[in-house]
């Protein structure tokens, strides 16, 4: 993550870095004619989006899909995309990211330093699906022209995971599936947490040293990667909160990482950077580091937390989950 930028924007950047460099989600179908319900035929489905609104007249069968969460949420109803970008993938530096099969190393890998409109046409796509970091309302114009191209569901800076994954049900026809995965990830949650009540008014806190010089945290309820937490019970402190303010993120000095009170922390550092969080001043006397409920993710992890998705967000619980029973204890 670059000084001053936000915390997810700071990833995403690492990311794209690597390799180059307001809406509620309303998913309404409609039949075209009656004569296309008794053929069986999907019924037209209309996509309204932050970049526009969409109709998907058929079932899709060549999807690309640009943005960790449309790629995971292709996946998680057994959709392997012809084409993806992934900041994560960048971030293993081309090696399988953990939570995705392996059958997505048949795909391409759309690289966005590149001409993206050339390498989306080149696979012939019937469906593209897209963040709005990546694609500006130029570029998702010249998509349309390609084939049907949904945006960002909402204005967020990420989506709710389990809307993208019931919206693509419906553009897909398979809604049943798309409330089987979203019922079996939050199942997964709620099972632990039920296992671990003492998490419920716990506080947490999502840090990440960025530089030397700065130490990133996360305080915005509102926050994609805040969900999981608050779903276990957990709140972040009324303090960190009031300070991050609109951001919902404040950039400290490495020398504050002592004001970092709270429960449970979750740390990380940028690539190069692996140990040093722990080194600083004052770390060893934080109480969450002094119950043991701290959870060090590396920049693959952290990712997932950050930008959850249906498939990252059972593989990061799984590694939190012994640094959250300290919390709970």
């Amino acid at each position: 993550m670059q000084p001053g930028k936000t915390f997810r924007r700071g990833l995403r950047s690492v990311a794209i870095a690597a390799v180059a460099s307001g809406l509620a989600l309303t998913a309404v179908g409609c039949s075209s004619d009656d004569s296309d319900e008794a053929s069986g035929a999907q019924a037209t489905v209309v996509i309204e989006h932050t970049l526009g609104s969409t109709e998907i007249d058929k079932t899709p069968e060549r999807v690309v899909a640009l943005g960790d969460q449309w790629l995971d949420a292709a996946e998680s109803l057994g959709i392997e995309p012809v084409g993806y970008a992934a900041a994560a993938s960048v971030l293993t530096g081309g090696a399988p990211i953990p939570w995705e099969p392996e059958s997505l190393a048949k795909a391409t890998v759309i690289n966005p330093a590149g001409d993206i409109i050339e390498q989306v046409a080149a696979l012939n796509p019937d469906l593209i699906l897209v963040p709005n970091f990546l694609v500006d309302k130029p570029k998702y114009e010249k998509l349309s022209q390609i084939a049907p191209t949904v945006g960002s569901l909402t204005p967020a800076q990420v989506d709710p995971w389990d809307k993208q994954v019931q919206t693509l049900g419906r553009i897909l026809d398979k809604e049943s599936e798309a409330e089987k995965v979203v019922a079996d990830v939050n199942g997964q949650i709620e099972a632990f947490a039920q296992a671990n009540p003492g998490l419920r008014g716990k506080t947490f806190l999502t840090s990440m040293l960025a530089s030397p010089t700065q130490l990133m945290v996360l305080a915005d309820p509102n926050d994609g990667s805040s969900k999981i937490f608050q779903q276990l019970g957990m709140v972040i402190p009324p303090k960190m909160v009031a300070e991050a303010g609109a951001q919902g993120r404040i950039g400290l000095s490495p020398e504050r990482v002592g004001e970092l009170n709270s429960d449970f922390l979750v740390t990380s550092a940028m690539p190069g950077m692996d140990g040093a969080y722990q080194k600083l001043p004052g770390y060893d006397t934080l109480p969450a580091v002094q119950k043991g409920a701290v959870s060090n993710l590396d920049i693959i992890a952290v990712t997932g937390l950050n930008t959850p998705t249906p498939l990252s967000v059972p593989y990061v619980l799984n590694l939190m989950q012994p640094g959250l029973a300290k919390a709970a204890a």
